[in-house]
């Protein structure tokens, strides 16, 4: 680094969500802040108190030491490139990239640089997410072999700009078919499945959808299903459903193993729940509040729990900003590494090929391997 302090630069007004988590850690100093539209880039930094304010996100690069990508989806990977190119910390929104190509661009520059990247999955900290991990750590589920995640999220009034001009989402989310915003329901569920096998991954995707029926001015089916074969043949269902007139249930989780199962609340103000052990005849038992297992919680997260509710997401944004900044100080691996990045990633990318193929599966390469020369 270029001073006594971690300087970090932001790209875009999401990004500011991780304020929180990144200026609780000592040694922090959020010094820029980049945005196209001037008057939200003065009004944001002054709101905030950020120094520096740039319109060209190369000039920002010449003056940090990190950047939090949270620009539109198809400028992760170039600016994601940039950064680490120039010797810079990377913290980039999902998805992690546009195409399989671009995840291959996005490996090598990652490799070659050296550097820290970490991807913004902030649904991996969700307080029963974490919970859940934990618990499947400890085998209270015994071995997991089926999970699912569900994003039902209607967000027709974000594909169009103000003039009514298709804007990023309605290219690159709503613009092709397949599960093109998956990574909030696939990764908690991939790090349970990790917990238990830390050398478990994706094999195969196979998607089939519902077809067009509530807004057929986009190629998107209403409701995507995407099963992501695992290397050790154990299953994962991802729904992903952002045009049907319903209300929203972005965070729908299931895990069952030989253990036990557990069960997410799917209506407010209901709790997820935990059934535990075998069956035997003899045995009448009922499902548990998942809140009745708070007490497994990691330490740590216990304790930032209170200060994480200053930001969006359940928490989750604190808990990234904080824990990129601390893996950069602390030179140690980001909790969501290039490779978790790449591999959620390319699930829902390979569920593009697999939905207009009429599913069938599509592997999913693996990138801890360089790609084969064809």
């Amino acid at each position: 680094m270029n001073s006594d302090k971690l300087r970090i630069g932001i790209a875009g007004k999401r990004g500011l969500s991780c304020l929180s988590g990144l200026r609780a850690v000592a040694g922090v100093e959020v010094t820029a802040f980049c945005e196209l539209n001037p008057q939200v880039l003065q009004e944001e930094a002054t709101r905030h108190g950020i120094p520096r304010q740039f319109t060209h996100f190369e000039a920002m690069l010449e003056v940090v030491d990190a950047v939090i990508v949270a620009t539109p989806m198809p400028l992760h990977v170039p600016q994601s490139v940039l950064a680490l190119q120039a010797g810079k910390h990377v913290l980039s929104e999902v998805t992690a990239a546009v195409s399989l190509e671009e995840c291959w661009q996005l490996r090598e520059a990652v490799l070659r640089s050296g550097k820290t990247y970490m991807l913004a999955e902030n649904y991996c900290y969700f307080e029963p997410n974490v919970l859940i991990r934990e618990m499947t750590r400890q085998g209270l589920f015994g071995e997991p072999y089926f999970g699912e995640g569900e994003y039902i999220h209607e967000v027709r009034a974000l594909h169009h700009n103000a003039n009514g001009s298709p804007n990023w989402r309605a290219v690159w989310q709503v613009g092709v078919n397949g599960c093109t915003y998956g990574t909030h329901s696939l990764g908690p569920v991939m790090q349970w499945f990790q917990a238990a096998n830390p050398d478990e991954r994706i094999a195969t995707v196979t998607c089939l959808g519902t077809g067009r029926h509530t807004d057929p001015e986009h190629p998107h089916d209403d409701t995507t299903l995407m099963l992501c074969q695992l290397q050790s043949g154990k299953l994962i269902k991802i729904r992903l459903d952002m045009l049907s007139n319903r209300p929203h249930l972005p965070n729908y989780y299931a895990l069952q193993g030989t253990l036990g199962v557990y069960e997410a609340a799917r209506f407010p103000g209901e709790s997820g729940r935990v059934w535990l052990g075998e069956n035997r005849p003899e045995e009448h038992r009922a499902w548990k509040p998942l809140a009745d297992f708070n007490h497994l919680l990691p330490a740590q997260w216990r304790e930032r729990a209170q200060e994480a509710t200053q930001s969006a997401h359940g928490g989750g944004d604190y808990h990234i900003g904080r824990e990129f900044a601390e893996s950069i100080l602390t030179d140690s691996p980001p909790p969501i590494d290039i490779y978790d990045a790449l591999e959620w990633t390319a699930a829902g990318l390979c569920s593009q090929l697999s939905i207009v193929s009429g599913g069938l599966p599509i592997p999913i390469p693996d990138f801890h391997s360089p790609p084969v020369a064809l």
